[in-house]
């Protein structure tokens, strides 16, 4: 399953995942490097980030933004 960074804190990262769901995780227990809108995916090693998922999610998002204001 996939989970989106929402909102990322010092202690906690609050994560949506691909139901909906919301899901809380230790941010001490993300990759370095983690940001919000990253798309993380959950390995028996931990969590990963999958950087091409998450710059095809941000490219998509910066193209809707630019639309509303165009």
């Amino acid at each position: 399953m996939e989970y989106i960074i929402d909102r990322l804190g010092l202690e906690i990262a609050v994560c949506e995942a691909e139901d909906g769901s919301i899901v809380k995780v230790r941010a001490a227990e993300l990759p370095i490097g983690a940001r919000e809108g990253d798309v993380l995916t959950w390995e028996p090693e931990g969590w990963t980030v999958d950087r091409e998922k998450s710059e095809r999610r941000r490219d998509r998002v910066r193209r809707k933004l630019e639309s509303l204001i165009e």
